[in-house]
């Protein structure tokens, strides 16, 4: 229990501070709270807060429990996940993140409005709330699973779920975007203080007293593995001998070809134009603020998952060698890591530990609700309402920002595999990703664009729901989806009539016009 407090007063602290802190300013300005300032913080983010919200909006119950979740299947090959996000950030701050910025749009779907047409941009609003959606419920999961630890199973993850959509709402419904963004500088600080202070005592509490082959210490867990023992079950693709290694088995059916590089392509060309992902930089306070953003955003999210996977394989290790017990109904890839922690370290450590693990998952939970929000009413509800005043807009989005969590609690009781599940969902968007870029820097097509989208999005439900996936050779979704955006994305962008030139090129050509008639 007095983990369980110390996370609770923290929570309301640091949520309930910065909330009042930002009601009190709303009182000097009838804007605040409202309408743009409330979905984007006004364009106003200093790039300290832009990184840190960048960080944070990408890392959440994948980065927890989804790394500790694949470090029980497969090891060290699990960080491949995080280095996956590091590259995601690059093309962030240094591409797509700049270029939302210039172009100040408030949504993904704008975005294709202003690049192609309405119909495409159609297409992309029911596929990109989908796919936030699919991400809220790896969040929500999450959640659950903090609260049933804390509470040592007293708590169901039901119930769960519950308590943290609670928490997550807080974060969110008074302030958005600029509520968010504070909160995640306080988390940030204290998430890596309590991995420092975690990493620090597991390496001296794993498997003291009872030392493994005369080892102790980090050095027992991989004693453990060099020497597993003989009844330890295999539980994925990767041999127990080979968890301690980032490259997993080699070859191209193996673990580094199949999860480590297929992860990388999921995670790099799906989030780095997802509406989460991109979410702050359009509150950033200008192009420059967002490239500043990399020197907070990348170490502070590239880092984390190396320790959770750190975490998942001494869980493994523990479990395996008798020196932890679960409960009889608990999901061991999910809640093992988390038991650990709780068992061996003081109550103090693990309090602020689970409190950056708590707020990590709330942050996501809390951009993904606000990015289903902010395309809910501006690529739906405005379209149908063009002389909806702030109000109405900042209205319907808290409703619908509610209306989200709720389903998503629902949703989230089948418990889905979470990294696993993360990846699919990304797949999703790896061709709006192409075709931006093509759009913003050579042609623009409108049918192009609709004809990949669409056949890309066919591979997926065929490679999920039927036999395709065995009759490709289970080839990873994501390198499918890489394959048909760019070779159908540059030969149909490339013969199709009807194209125009790149965004880009097309602003400079009617600057260049101007300046000419202007001198005429």
């Amino acid at each position: 229990m007095t983990v369980m407090l110390i996370v609770i007063i923290y929570e309301v602290v640091s949520i309930g501070g910065v909330s009042l802190y930002l009601y009190q300013r709303s009182k000097k300005s009838t804007a605040a709270g409202v309408g743009s300032e409330f979905a984007n913080a006004g364009r106003s983010l200093p790039w300290p807060v832009v990184g840190a919200s960048i960080a944070l909006a990408v890392l959440g119950a994948v980065h927890v429990f989804g790394i500790m979740e694949v470090s029980w299947a497969m090891g060290g090959i699990s960080v491949w996940f995080s280095i996956a996000h590091v590259t995601l950030i690059c093309v962030i701050c240094l591409v797509t993140g700049r270029f939302v910025r210039r172009l100040k749009v408030n949504t993904i779907p704008e975005l294709i409005r202003k690049l192609f047409n309405d119909r495409v941009a159609l297409l992309c609003v029911a596929v990109i709330a989908g796919q936030t959606f699919a991400i809220l419920t790896m969040e929500v999961q999450a959640l659950g699973i903090i609260f049933n630890a804390l509470t040592q199973n007293a708590v169901s993850t039901e119930v769960g779920t519950l308590i943290g959509a609670a928490f997550g709402l807080a974060y969110v419904l008074l302030a958005g975007m600029k509520e968010i963004g504070w909160v995640n500088m306080i988390n940030t600080v204290v998430m890596y203080v309590g991995l420092i202070l975690a990493t620090a005592y597991l390496g001296k509490s794993l498997f003291t007293g009872d030392p493994y082959d005369g080892y102790s210490g980090w050095d027992a867990v991989q004693a453990f593995f060099a020497n597993p023992p003989a009844d330890v079950v295999q539980p994925g693709p990767v041999p127990v001998e080979q968890y301690t290694s980032i490259f997993g088995t080699p070859g191209l059916s193996g673990s580094l070809v199949s999860f480590g590089i297929a992860t990388v392509i999921a995670v790099t060309f799906a989030q780095g134009i997802s509406q989460m992902g991109l979410q702050s930089t359009m509150a950033a306070k200008n192009e420059k603020t967002v490239v500043k953003s990399l020197w907070v955003a990348a170490p502070v999210n590239g880092l984390f998952g190396i320790f959770t996977a750190l975490i998942g394989i001494a869980a493994f290790a523990a479990v395996n060698s008798g020196r932890l017990e679960l409960p009889a109904n608990a999901i061991p890839a999910k809640q093992a890591g988390l038991a650990l922690l709780l068992d061996l370290l003081p109550a103090w450590v693990v309090g602020i530990l689970v409190a950056a693990f708590l707020g990590a998952v709330l942050s996501t939970f809390a951009i993904t609700t606000l990015s289903l929000g902010n395309i809910f009413v501006n690529d739906i509800y405005v379209q149908r309402n063009p002389n909806a005043t702030e109000r109405d807009k900042t209205k319907w989005t808290r409703i619908f920002i509610v209306l989200a969590a709720i389903v998503a609690v629902i949703a989230t009781l089948n418990k889905p595999e979470i990294v696993n599940g993360a990846n699919w969902a990304f797949a999703w968007l790896a061709p709006i990703f192409w075709n931006v870029i093509f759009a913003l820097f050579w042609k623009r097509n409108s049918k192009a664009a609709a004809t990949v989208f669409i056949v890309c999005w066919i591979c997926v439900i065929l490679w999920t729901y039927t036999p395709f996936r065995l009759a490709t050779g289970s080839i990873p979704i994501p390198y499918i989806t890489l394959a048909v955006s760019i070779v159908l994305g540059v030969i149909l962008t490339a013969v199709l009539p009807g194209s125009k030139p790149g965004y880009f090129k097309e602003v400079r050509q009617q600057r260049e016009a101007a300046v000419s008639k202007a001198n005429q």
